[in-house]
């Protein structure tokens, strides 16, 4: 197992005639030998693009990326001992399975024919490839196609893997099922690796830690815990979570509250100075319907799931809607009365300009 590190890396993309573009800027990470680290955020992010640098598929613009102790910032892609799995497979159409496991192996080097045997027959059952060692990509599925891009990356024993959003072609039932796969066998490997996903699903099931990426920059760098329960910013808070943060600007009070509108204020989890322009942010689940007591609002509308239920609601005097997941058993209708409260201890509290979190 390898230790992974990257030291302020940046990349900066210029054309004759256009504007330089930013598209990393000053990475610093330390993964530890056989973590998994998810690199999160949306298209444009620059997740990719550190990931290629990684791989040596993209040339650094400045800092240092460590493997093992050792700088691979200067060497070629094919010294680095870097496995990738790619987004869109790169399967070699007119070779078999057995033969596409088996290429990069007999590129790198003279191996023994029958070394190269063994270890595509090891890898295979690894990620349950053996009836399909003789197949050609047309007619596998793609959950199988991903399979064998993994199991091509893995055969090669790699100091760190990395994978592309490694699931993002697969149907959901595909996406469920290959996701448990491919913790498994990163878990029985033991690889240092990088998962690059905009999906947070994934990085949240499947990473130790995850690192939150906007415009080139890392936002939070945490456990799945710590960046759903502390988002570090309104940024991160947003983009985490399913349903969707309520983000609601207001104005805090003396007494550890801050004013929605006229009719409507919440408790907040600690003091702030009063008059601050605030963004306070409440998680759907984090919300809970009663009797009497609470603010009042209306219902705009219910969605029954069966496990569950999703109100939005408005609040009275308050411009955005407020979305709360409700029990299974609870029925809602457009146009009724109902009262919400929130636990100020899951409550969470940003700066209305820089979106800072208070907590």
């Amino acid at each position: 197992m390898t230790e992974l590190e990257l030291r302020e890396l940046r990349k900066t993309f210029s054309a004759r005639g256009r504007p330089a573009v930013d598209a990393v800027r000053g990475i610093d990470l330390i993964l530890r030998s056989g973590e998994l680290l998810g690199l999160l955020g949306p298209s444009g992010c620059g997740k990719s693009t550190t990931l290629r640098m990684i791989a040596g598929l993209e040339k650094v613009t400045g800092g240092d990326i460590l493997v093992g102790g050792s700088s691979v910032t200067a060497r070629p892609a094919q010294q680095r001992n870097i496995g990738v799995a790619f987004e869109n497979y790169a399967l070699y159409p007119p070779l078999t399975v057995a033969e596409n496991l088996a290429f990069g192996l007999k590129a790198r080097s003279r191996a023994d024919r029958g070394d190269v045997d063994r270890k595509v027959r090891e890898i295979a059952a690894r990620v349950d490839l053996t009836t399909l060692l003789d197949a050609r990509p047309a007619g596998l599925s793609s959950g199988q196609k991903q399979r064998v891009s993994l199991a091509r990356a893995l055969i090669r024993e790699p100091d760190v893997l990395l994978l592309d959003e490694p699931l993002s072609h697969l149907d959901a039932a595909q996406r469920d099922t290959t996701r448990r796969e491919l913790k498994r066998i990163q878990r029985d490997l033991g690889h240092t690796t990088i998962l690059v996903t905009h999906d947070q699903e994934e990085a949240l099931s499947l990473a130790d830690r995850i690192a939150v990426m906007k415009d080139g920059v890392i936002q939070q760098l945490g456990t799945p815990y710590e960046i759903y329960d502390s988002p570090a910013n309104v940024f991160v808070a947003d983009f985490v979570g399913e349903p969707a943060i309520n983000l609601l600007p207001g104005t805090t009070e003396a007494d550890a509250h801050a004013r929605l509108s006229p009719a409507a204020r919440v408790a907040l989890p600690l003091p702030v100075p009063e008059g601050r322009d605030v963004v306070v942010g409440i998680r759907p689940e984090d919300l809970t319907l009663t009797g009497e007591d609470g603010l009042p609002a209306r219902v705009v509308a219910h969605e029954p799931l069966l496990e569950s239920g999703i109100a939005t609601l408005t609040l009275d005097g308050v411009e955005k809607p407020l979305v709360v997941l409700t029990d299974p058993e609870v029925r809602l209708a457009h146009d009724d009365r109902v009262h919400v409260t929130a636990d100020p201890h899951l409550t969470h509290v940003f700066d209305a300009e820089t979106g800072d979190s208070l907590r």
